[in-house]
């Protein structure tokens, strides 16, 4: 299976991100005394929207004829793990090192042996971030994953274990409770977008490609309407609600995208096979290359805008370099053992 529409919109969202990053933490504090590109570039944080919303859109989509098969279950775990820990773990480390290279820098529980494996692990800790940032999504992916693969396992264990999840993140969204650990992070309102992808599987057959096209340029317009009043115009929904405006946005989006054949260029689809490698390098890439461009002074030549377009292009080469260096040569390198173990 390849959707290349799919993987044009997950470019586009990784990027998103990198821009949300660059234009509200980099520029300001690094180069232009608490100015920024523009406000428009604020909303960027909703690239993880769509990412959740893709993820749950992809597993119904790949393994909807897999429910009530125990067999499944340990193969789909493996691949699951292979594509998320690996690349992963080659980031995290480069960055633990450096931070151990550079006393002083780093977040403080970059030194912290609890810190590092529960990173390393993707599990949550109370009140502390990972130590790689943006791993917070990973992990809701790892936990999304291991309540899909109870349906695999067993579909009405699965289903009654999907209906308590679900029961649980509505209820701390209708009432603003569960904000104790750890049930702050496994009923977070971000996890109802995964439901959102899980519902757009479900219904895609049954989308005609005129409506594909409707609910793609509905869905867009929505996104970037919501995101416009959020940043330009300060309207914006309770914090809570906001991932849901995006999610269902994101929903109509994604139906368009691969239900519509609308034109994938290759170069912006091949970004988007590289966008968890942009994702996951971004950060750090950006933060070093920040000390070089200022101690070059590029930021007094250029204005904000064109350093923010430097920035993602800087992060966006560098994402691609480990994507084909890094990231597919490890793939390739489990991609055997799957196969044999599928064939079995």
């Amino acid at each position: 299976m390849r959707l290349d529409g799919l993987q044009c919109g997950r470019a586009i969202a990784a990027l998103m991100v990198a821009i949300f990053h660059a234009n509200l933490f980099l520029l300001p504090s690094k180069f232009y005394d608490g100015q920024g590109a523009g406000a428009v570039f604020n909303f960027g944080y909703a690239g993880v929207e769509f990412f959740f919303v893709l993820s749950g859109f992809i597993m119904m989509y790949v393994h909807d004829k897999d429910f009530g098969q125990p067999a499944r279950t340990v193969l789909f775990l493996k691949k699951r793990i292979i594509r998320i820990y690996p690349i992963y773990w080659v980031i995290l480390t480069g960055l633990i090192l450096l931070y151990f290279a550079a006393p002083g820098s780093g977040p403080e529980n970059a030194r912290d042996t609890q810190s590092i494996m529960a990173s390393y692990l993707l599990l949550p800790l109370p009140a502390e971030e990972p130590i790689l940032r943006v791993a917070w999504t990973l992990q809701h992916e790892m936990l999304f994953y291991l309540i899909f693969s109870v349906l695999l396992l067993n579909i009405r264990l699965g289903m009654a274990l999907c209906a308590l999840w679900i029961t649980g993140c509505l209820f701390a969204l209708l009432t603003g409770g569960l904000q104790a650990f750890p049930f702050d992070m496994v009923f977070k309102s971000h996890n109802l977008l995964f439901v959102f992808g899980i519902i757009a599987a479900k219904i895609l057959p049954k989308v005609t490609r005129d409506t594909a096209v409707l609910c793609f340029w509905i869905g867009s317009a929505s996104f970037l309407g919501q995101g416009m009043l959020e940043t330009l115009a300060g309207l914006a929904l309770p914090k809570d609600w906001i991932p849901l405006g995006y999610g269902l946005s994101a929903t109509l989006v994604i139906l368009g995208l691969a239900r519509a054949e609308l034109p994938a260029p290759r170069w912006l689809a091949y970004l988007g096979d590289a966008s968890y490698s942009i994702y996951l390098v971004h950060m750090p890439t950006m933060t070093i290359a920040a000390v070089a461009l200022r101690k070059a002074g590029v930021h007094e030549v250029l204005p904000p805008l064109a350093m923010l377009a430097l920035i993602t292009c800087l992060v966006t080469l560098v994402g691609v370099v480990v994507h084909a260096y890094v990231e597919k040569p490890l793939m390739n390198a489990f991609k055997p053992k799957l196969t044999a173990r599928a064939s079995t």
